[in-house]
């Protein structure tokens, strides 16, 4: 099972959104991929998936992708369909619909529509997975929903075989696809900030500033006095190039005694 988690993005249309994770931009499109015109939705219009139930019954779903179904042929024929077309064009104006027969005439319910749908990240860690779109109904009876999970496969294409109900008492379901349209695009890389050790050189000179600062007015008011000589430590500061150049040469001295006691012979290091 699949479970829905929003997250941030834009969508741009039906079958577009663009999100950031990881400090990179994605972009998702499922209406187009590398060898499939028409990306993830179906070329026959809509998808159809059957479910035998333990007690007979039949649940039969069929979906299309971003966009509302087209049938050509096996179109459905249900009642309680006015919210996807009625009796005579039932699917045609929705994104997904429910058909549940028990050796009777079949009874739709409505699960989603193109115009009300919203994007996450399969897992939010790895972009790369894939995309989930969610297309929504709201009925003044109850909210339902389908969720189709689109995973990256550039190798080869799954179709959806099983669909799935998310809790028991609601009328939320979840399926899945493979295909290369949940293959992300990244249309950007942000920066990801200055870090541990650019915030600590930030604190350290913000630390210095108020030093000095602070210093100044102390010596300034209180002393009396000024120009060079308000410099707080003002012979510390003068004579720190000289420190800096005497660690550097010492530490240069050190390297270079260690380079010459792996390097040399050992004969001439005994006869030392």
């Amino acid at each position: 099972m699949v479970l829905y988690q929003a997250s941030f993005g834009r969508s741009i249309d039906p079958c577009s959104w663009e999100t950031t994770s990881n400090s990179k931009s994605y972009s998702f499109n499922l209406l187009t991929s590398v060898g499939h015109s028409h990306g993830v939705r179906s070329e026959d219009g809509f998808y159809k998936v059957e479910e035998k139930e333990g007690d007979g019954s039949v649940t039969t779903f069929w979906f299309q992708p971003c966009e509302h179904m087209r049938f050509s042929y096996d179109a459905p024929m249900c009642d309680s369909c006015e919210s996807c077309g009625g009796p005579l064009h039932c699917g045609e104006t929705c994104s997904a619909l429910q058909a549940v027969s028990t050796g009777g005439y079949p009874v739709c319910t409505t699960l989603g529509s193109a115009s009300n749908h919203s994007y996450s990240l399969i897992n939010p860690e790895k972009p790369e997975l894939g995309v989930i779109l969610k297309m929504v109904a709201a009925s003044t009876r109850k909210t339902c929903s389908l969720s189709v999970s689109v995973y990256c496969s550039m190798k080869e294409e799954e179709l959806p075989s099983v669909v799935t109900k998310v809790t028991l008492a609601g009328c939320d379901y979840t399926t899945s696809i493979r295909h290369p349209a949940g293959c992300p695009v990244v249309t950007s890389v942000k920066g990801g900030g200055v870090g541990w050790f650019g915030t600590l050189l930030i604190v350290l000179l913000c630390g210095l500033i108020v030093y000095f600062a602070v210093g100044i007015a102390y010596r300034m008011t209180v002393l009396g006095v000024s120009g060079l000589e308000a410099f707080p430590n003002l012979d510390f500061w003068k004579s720190l190039p000289h420190k800096i150049q005497l660690g550097f040469e010492a530490a240069i001295s050190y390297v270079m005694g260690w380079y010459r006691r792996f390097t040399e012979p050992t004969y001439m290091r005994v006869n030392e």
